[in-house]
Parts: structure tokens; C-alpha cells; sequence
């Protein structure tokens, strides 16, 4: 060991676990420090110091030498330490999104099997883009637009494939499954060439088609109801309608309104569906020719063109227009401002539906008369020769604000279907007599009469209404009348519409018992006398 004054400042020392060589200051001496290479802990003493010895290079091999290697050698004993491990680094591929080629790709493989479904959807009839093209050629072009769509769709979604998959699956087999739904116009177009003929095999022609027509609607109910209506006499008959692309849902109202607008017999007029949304229906006790038959019927079509009367077979052919039975706005109905609303319940005046028909006729009711006043006049009118008891009242409601004072023909029409009510012992609506009386319909006065009598005031107004030519009737009731609420009556409507014919029946009636009478009759003697 060196003497303290023959030391260094600092000392050079050796770690004994690794050997790795350090310089340290002297007053770190027999102190305990860490080695920083392997962090062994020794205390510095003689065992740590080194002493400085020059030699050259190359002049003896000495081991310890490795000392000074630039990498540390590994410590002669492993920490304790568990080492980490990490996942893999995940490819970046699965983060970025496609490219824009990809997704174009997926895109246009979805658009083309969207397009191809619509088109095998709405193509598939004699008329569409696919008339003539068969189901083998229709599976044909499904299956090729699924292989090429779905190989598109799973291209542009590298991602997702499996989920690309199964949705290709899905518009396969939507595809694959449409020319089964969809067989209309599948039939081969076959070429047909006019062949020429002679006049008698024309004629022939004519005769084959008419009894093919004959077993294709089938008229043996239509025979049957004509044979039992000639056994009766009653000098009506039956008439087939043949009702061609007649939906179901559309059957009622077809029945109801062929029966209203004929005036056929509602117990005897029957509807015989038939295949193919086809139906005949027998109109029963008709007296009209037709011709008047076939005009009602028209306008269950779309124009002219939909009817065909066969007079061979007593029938008239119709193609249904199905759009007739779609109601409009029900804003628009019910707006009268709304410039729309006098043509939609024009329209809805034609109604094969009943109940649209009542509905229409109570909103023009209420509507004052702008605009189609001569249209929306005469479909009224025509309503009133085919209306009940009800549904008269609203018709002649309506004809009162669009009838024009004098359009005779909206009185004729009323004062027949009052009548007819009357024959049936029917009592019409109140609005139909009012109607009637304000447009002076005499020709009711006696039946006004009958019914004043069974409610002398309920009726007492409007039968005043009618004016003079009720007196005669009046007078008589006055005199023979023992109820002395009648008589009453009968008073006060003396002084409203009496002459002097009526004074001295008055006059002689001043003698009565009955206080309240008298008070009315010498009101009524001194307002007739007022009067003339």
C-alpha cells in the first residue's frame, strides 16, 4: 500500500463482480459504493484499488486487459427482474381506410343488382322492358348481375368481408327468386302474320268470337233471370253487365252503384265473380233500352274506348278504370277556399261509393255555387231520380243554394222521387219538402195536406208556404175538423193564404165556446180583409 502522501486524488477501482474499472475521489476510501455497470455493492479498500502500472501494448497478454471493452461483459448473476412482452404490431392496412377505387367498385356492385331487381320488378309484363323474355333468360340475368355484383361488393370491402358476404347472399338471393314472383310477359313473342281471308270466313269469325265471349262470362244466370221475369209479365227484363278488371275490393261498391244508377232491383240483381278479376253482374227489372244501360255503366271506365255493348247477348262490356275509386285530398275536399275543392267533389259526385257520394253532396251543400255550377247542378239532379229517403234530404238541400230558380228539372227530379216515396208510404226528409214548397211544387199540395193533418204543427209552416191553392182543402178541414188544435190551425192558415171565400166559414165560427179559436179567428177575418 502506498504511503497517504504518495496517493493520488483520485483512485482507479475495479468492480469484483464485473471488473469494470472506475475513477472515484479519495474520500470515497473504505466506504461501500455501487457499481454503475452492474450495480454490485463492494466497499473500496486495497482488494478494490488497482495500482498504476505502465506497460506497453503488445507486450504481454494480460486478461485483464478486457476490462476496457467497450461493451460490458453480462454480470455473472441475473437480476430478478420478469421480462415484458409485447403483442405484434398490427399491419397499418387494417386501420386505413379503402381506397377510393374499392369503395367506387362496392358501389357500382350494389347499384347494378338494385337496378336489375327493379327492372325484373317492373319490366315483367307483355308491354315492360322484359315482354318476351323468358324465365330462363330472366334466372339468367339474375344469376349473372348476383355473381358480378357480389364479386364487386366483397372486392370494395377488404375489411369486412365476411360481413360483404352475407350481404351478397342476401341480394342473391332476392335476385334469384323474382322471376318465379315476377312471370308477367314471360311467354315467347311469337310473330303473328295477317293471313288473308274471304268475307264468309270473316263472318264466321265474328259468330266463333261471340259464343267464345258468351262461355267465357258465363250467362246462365242472366238466362235464368230473363226466363223467370217473362213467366211475371211485368214488361221489364234483365241485363248482363260484364265487369273486366273488377278488383275485390271494388265489388261492393260497383254492385251498389250499378243497382242505384239503373234502378234495377236491389233483390234480384246479383254480381257472379268470375277468374281474373272478372265478374257479370245481372241488373235486374229494367225497363230502359241498352243503350241507357250501357251510359251508367260508362263511367265505371276510363273513356269510350272501356265500353262495348254486345246486343247479341244482352250485355255490355266494361273495363274498370280503378283510379275512380281513389278519394281525393281530404284537405282539399273540405277546404272551400281551396281552389281544388269544387273539382274534387265534382268528381266525388260520381263516385261509384255511396258514402262518398253523401259526403260530397253535403260539403257542396254548404258551399256557395262559384264555379261548375251547371256540372255539379246536373249530377245532383240525376242523384235525386236515384236517392232514398235520406240521402234525397241532402240532394235537395243542395239543389236549393245550386239549382237556379228556374231549372225545371231539378223540381221534376225531387217532386218524382217525393212522390215515389209517398206511393211507399215513406215520409221524405223535411229539407226535400222545403225544397219543394220554396220552388211552389203544387202538385204536393195533397200529400202536404195528409201530412199537416197527422201533425197539424210541426207542418203548419211550410204547408202556409204552398199559398192559395191549399184554401179549398183548408176551409173544408176547418169545418168538418172536431180537434180543436186543428181547427186552430186550420184558422191561422186561412188568414195567411184565405180569399174571401173564407170570410163567412170564419165569420159564422165567432160564435164558438172556445176562446182561444175566436181569438185566432177574428185575427185571421180581419187579416184577410187587410189583404183584399
Amino acid at each position: 500500500m502506498l504511503p497517504p502522501h504518495d496517493e493520488p486524488e483520485n483512485l482507479q477501482i475495479r468492480c469484483p463482480a464485473c471488473g469494470q474499472r472506475f475513477k472515484v475521489g479519495v474520500d470515497l476510501r473504505d466506504r461501500m459504493v455501487e457499481c454503475g455497470s452492474c450495480e454490485h455493492r463492494f466497499r473500496i479498500d486495497d482488494d478494490t484499488i488497482l495500482r498504476t502500472k505502465k506497460f506497453y501494448p503488445g507486450e504481454r497478454r494480460d486478461t485483464r486487459l478486457d476490462g476496457f471493452a467497450r461493451v460490458p461483459h453480462a454480470p455473472a448473476m441475473q437480476p430478478n427482474i420478469e421480462t415484458a412482452h409485447y403483442a405484434a404490431e398490427p399491419s397499418m392496412a387494417s386501420f386505413e381506410p379503402p381506397s377510393p377505387l374499392r369503395t367506387l367498385t362496392a358501389v357500382v356492385g350494389v347499384v347494378a343488382m338494385i337496378s336489375v331487381s327493379l327492372l325484373l320488378v317492373f319490366g315483367a309484363s307483355p308491354d315492360g322492358a322484359l315482354g318476351g323474355v323468358t324465365l330462363t333468360q330472366r334466372i339468367e340475368l339474375a344469376g349473372f348481375a348476383s355473381l358480378v355484383g357480389s364479386a364487386m361488393l366483397i372486392y370494395g370491402n377488404p375489411r369486412g368481408r365476411l360481413k360483404a358476404v352475407l350481404v351478397s347472399l342476401v341480394f342473391a338471393g332476392v335476385l334469384l327468386s323474382l322471376p318465379f314472383l315476377c312471370k308477367g310477359g314471360s311467354a315467347p313473342v311469337v310473330e303473328v302474320r295477317p293471313v288473308e281471308r274471304r268475307q264468309p270466313e270473316k263472318t264466321e269469325s265474328v259468330a266463333d268470337k261471340t259464343a267464345e265471349l258468351a262461355r267465357t262470362i258465363g250467362l246462365d244466370p242472366l238466362i235464368k233471370e230473363n226466363d223467370a221475369i217473362a213467366g211475371s209479365g211485368n214488361g221489364t227484363r234483365a241485363v248482363g253487365i260484364w265487369l273486366r278488371n273488377l278488383r275485390l275490393s271494388s265489388k261492393t261498391q260497383v254492385n251498389d252503384y250499378l243497382i242505384r244508377s239503373t234502378g234495377a232491383d236491389a233483390n234480384s240483381s246479383h254480381l257472379y265473380p268470375r277468374e281474373h278479376e272478372e265478374a257479370l253482374m245481372v241488373l235486374s227489372g229494367l225497363k230502359q233500352p241498352l243503350e241507357e244501360v250501357a251510359v251508367a255503366a260508362g263511367k265505371l271506365g276510363h273513356d269510350r274506348d272501356s265500353i262495348h255493348v254486345h246486343p247479341e247477348l244482352n250485355v255490355v262490356e266494361v273495363l274498370v278504370d280503378n283510379d275512380i275509386f281513389l278519394e281525393g285530398s281530404y284537405e282539399k275536399l273540405q277546404d272551400k277556399a281551396n281552389p281544388a275543392f269544387y273539382d274534387l267533389n265534382r268528381r266525388e259526385l260520381q263516385s261509384p261509393s255511396l258514402d262518398r257520394v253523401r259526403a260530397a253532396i253535403k260539403r257542396v251543400a254548404d258551399a256557395e255555387p262559384k264555379i261548375y255550377r251547371d256540372d255539379i247542378t246536373r249530377q245532383l239532379v240525376q242523384l235525386a231520380k236515384e236517392s232514398d229517403g235520406p240521402m234525397l234530404g241532402d240532394v235537395s238541400r243542395a239543389l236549393g243554394v245550386w239549382a237556379l230558380p228556374e231549372n225545371e228539372a231539378a223540381v221534376a227530379a225531387v217532386t218524382a222521387a217525393f212522390e215515389k216515396m209517398w206511393a211507399a208510404h215513406i215520409v221524405p226528409e223535411r229539407d226535400t219538402i222545403m225544397f219543394l214548397v220554396k220552388r211552389k211544387a203544387t202538385s204536393i199540395a195533397a200529400s202536404l195536406d195528409a201530412m199537416w193533418m197527422e201533425d197539424a204543427t210541426g207542418w203548419e209552416s211550410l204547408y202556409g208556404d204552398l199559398g192559395p191553392v191549399i184554401e179549398p182543402m183548408v176551409l173544408k178541414h176547418f169545418q168538418d175538423a172536431t180537434s180543436g188544435s186543428l181547427r186552430q190551425s186550420a184558422a191561422r192558415l186561412l188568414g195567411r193564404v184565405g180569399t174571401a171565400k173564407s170570410l163567412p166559414v170564419l165569420t159564422a165560427a165567432k160564435d164558438t165556446t172556445d176562446t182561444e179559436l175566436k181569438v185566432i179567428v177574428d185575427r185571421a177575418i180581419k187579416t184577410i180583409q187587410e189583404r183584399h
